[in-house]
């Protein structure tokens, strides 16, 4: 499955990059399954430890001193006790560890991350890897909490379908706990259920979004959607981080993944038709962030961080070229002009015209 591919990848540079530095790092996978499918030998769990045992083995001596901690959470014991064989079979390097916790990653997940706060204990390093069953058991509060330590990140399989469906059922109040528990507040009550479907699951995923950005540090949230063999939505994966480097590299997962057509660019408009991702075509989005950051004179960080967290694009150059040659990108230079490109650590700030 593609989605598995882009975990596989991304960890594979998430353990490069932070294990040079870091003694410790920690995934976790909050409903793991069972480790294999009878259509398929790829799992999450799997994927995350072949990654790790790919970036030891690469980079050698440099990640000798790190400590690959997996946490693998799964409800079903039947699940959890495959999934234990499925791992148990593998040969893997000393310093990975792991545990398959029998539970719901709410009990599971959210009951450590308590204790580390009662103990006032800062969380190492953590990629989050959260593919629930449905829209529901994924309480807003628990993500937070991975997310307000430094250096944690999440990929969450966000099932905005579900979540519209649990706005316009008929037996609303009975799902007024878990809107509470997915949002971490009362927030979900400004949607309106009477909207079409495709209309509903945009403003679901607007407004998980704008959740994601009120967690303190939390710069850096992208959406990308994933479509059936129809064309049609079938959920969204959401990543959130405190670092721009961990969206970076993100997209650069997904993008050597989707050579397919299977995953389309969701921004935050209602109703905004899927975009697929055409990483040679900046013109749609150029004028997006023209008519976001124009007319005002602003640091290159800030296109930076629009081109994150509002395009399908790692950085906004691509952009700024095609503004560049309609004559509406001035620069400020740090001493003489680039000859070519816009190279961040030249430029004092930009200024687009629109």
């Amino acid at each position: 499955m593609a989605k598995i591919e882009i975990v596989r990848r991304y960890l594979y540079l998430w353990f490069t990059i932070l294990g040079k530095d870091n003694k410790r790092l920690v995934y976790i996978d909050g409903f793991a399954g069972p480790g294999k499918y009878t259509n398929s030998d790829q799992s999450s769990p799997t994927a995350a430890m072949i990654a790790s045992k790919a970036a030891i083995e690469h980079a050698g001596f440099k990640l000798n001193g790190t400590e690959f901690s997996f946490l693998f959470v799964e409800k079903k014991p039947e699940f959890a006790a495959n999934l234990r064989e499925v791992i148990s079979s593998g040969s893997w390097p000393p310093q990975i560890q792991w545990e398959v916790e029998e539970g719901t990653f709410e009990e599971k997940v959210g009951g450590i991350l308590n204790e580390m706060k009662n103990q006032r204990q800062a969380l190492a390093p953590t990629f989050a890897f959260i593919d629930p069953f449905g829209a529901t058991g994924v309480p807003f509060q628990v993500i937070s909490e991975i997310l307000s330590h430094r250096r944690c990140e999440v990929l969450l399989n966000l099932d905005s379908d579900g979540i519209g469906r649990l706005l316009s059922a008929q037996e609303f109040e009975k799902n007024q706990a878990n809107l509470k528990s997915l949002f971490g507040d009362e927030s979900w009550m400004e949607l309106n259920p009477r909207l079409a479907m495709a209309r509903l699951s945009a403003a679901v995923l607007a407004l998980y979004k704008r959740r994601l950005r009120t967690i303190p540090n939390v710069k850096y949230v992208f959406a990308f959607a994933m479509n059936s063999s129809e064309g049609q939505l079938n959920y969204h994966l959401v990543f959130a981080s405190q670092h721009p480097l961990g969206l970076e590299k993100m997209k650069e997962a997904m993008k050597a993944v989707d050579q397919t057509g299977s995953y389309s660019f969701s921004d935050d408009s209602v109703g905004q038709e899927l975009l697929p991702f055409d990483f040679d075509s900046p013109a749609v989005f150029a004028k997006k962030m023209q008519g976001a950051l124009g007319e005002a004179w602003r640091p290159y960080a800030e296109y930076r961080d629009y081109a994150l967290n509002e395009t399908p694009f790692a950085n906004p150059k691509r952009m700024l070229e095609h503004l560049k040659a309609q004559g509406k990108v001035h620069v400020n230079w740090i001493g003489p002009a680039a000859k070519r490109g816009f190279p961040e650590e030249k430029i004092r700030s930009i200024l687009v015209q629109k």
